[in-house]
């Protein structure tokens, strides 16, 4: 019997449900590849990416800086960032302007995913020179990115052949101050909504692996896991989630068509957009540019995690898994192949 990971699982499910199929790909099984077959049409697909995803389109979504600031110049209201590559100094007058301006930043790879080698509510510069290492040893060419931290939530935005498709509010764990670091990791893992790599089944949750990123994440503020969170302090573990909260029928048109844009002028045909800000921001109509204190689009992602859609932790699940297998076998009624880059 194949053994396929949550994403693979629900794609299987819903080629069934179509009367499709979804089958192993190549003679030992990876579980990277899925070959979906409805009558005489066969496609590959890798996990969320369709089989119509260039290449370009995909490094352009990967890049963030690259990405944002062709997003930007189209009038999308992108959060700004400042790029640092090996040669640039961490400590040099810009870098120290935006801490000054904004008083709080993120640190983050500027090819990175799944919110691994993120540094968030960075303050000081020795932290943020600590959290730019972390991020730069993670990162494709060394890059990094460094943004105002956006205040509130974040919201996850799927686009399915260049619709809308799902909307939830992505919660993440805080490490509370004054308890044992190890202590809130292990509470968290008692929670049965969480499932392992180990066994994967379809929990919406997936167990918090304390030594792979968390570990670095914590080094950056002088802290390991056997320690204890200071006072003053609250980290956000940028890996995982805590709760996912549809919000599909409460975002306003304007954010979705915003998420709709960015991905087709990117050619992002299947994409994740990830908006941040206070969530009652998203239940209004866009501004037309990020100001401090609103919201904003963070990015697009090529491999959107649509699970998140369909097994949400509140609220109802969106067939997100039925309209990705529809759009990539082309059956009636789906949309057209949309993944021509058009920035």
């Amino acid at each position: 019997m194949t053994r396929w990971s949550r994403t693979n699982q629900l794609i299987v499910a819903a080629a069934e449900r179509l009367g499709a199929r979804a089958l192993p790909l190549g003679s030992r099984h990876t579980d990277y590849f899925v070959r979906l077959v409805h009558g005489e049409r066969s496609v590959i697909v890798s996990k969320t990416r369709s089989p119509f995803l260039t290449q370009v389109a995909q490094g352009l979504a990967n890049n963030k800086h690259v990405g944002r600031e062709l997003l930007a110049a189209h009038g999308v209201p992108c959060v700004p960032d400042l790029l640092l590559d090996e040669g640039d100094d961490p400590r040099g007058p810009t870098v120290a302007a935006m801490l000054a301006q904004h008083g709080r930043v993120v640190v983050k790879p500027n090819w990175g995913n799944r919110g691994v080698g993120v540094t968030t509510d960075v303050r000081t510069l020795e932290r943020l020179v600590r959290a730019r290492a972390r991020a730069r040893a993670l990162d494709l060419d060394e890059e990094v990115v460094v943004e105002p931290f956006v205040a509130g939530t974040n919201l996850r935005v799927a686009v399915i052949g260049g619709c809308f498709a799902a909307a939830c509010e992505v919660q993440r764990p805080l490490l509370r101050a004054g308890l044992a670091i190890a202590a809130q990791v292990a509470a968290w893992n008692e929670d049965p909504r969480r499932g392992s790599w180990d066994a994967p089944g379809l929990q919406p949750l997936d167990r918090i692996e304390a030594e792979e990123d968390l570990a670095a994440q914590l080094a950056v503020y002088g802290l390991k896991l056997g320690g204890v969170v200071p006072e003053g302090l609250e980290i956000e573990v940028t890996t995982e989630e805590s709760a996912v909260i549809d919000r599909s029928e409460a975002l306003h048109a304007g954010w979705i068509a915003i998420a709709e844009r960015a991905c087709g002028l990117l050619g992002v045909d299947v994409g994740g957009v990830d908006l941040r800000g206070p969530i009652d921001a998203f239940m209004r109509a866009p501004e037309p540019a990020w100001r401090p204190g609103g919201a904003c689009l963070l990015e697009v992602n090529v491999l959107p995690a649509l699970h998140l859609h369909a097994l949400p932790t509140e609220g109802a699940p969106r067939p997100v898994f039925d309209a990705f297998v529809a759009y990539c076998l082309q059956l009636p009624g789906a949309p057209s192949p949309c993944a021509q880059v058009r920035v």
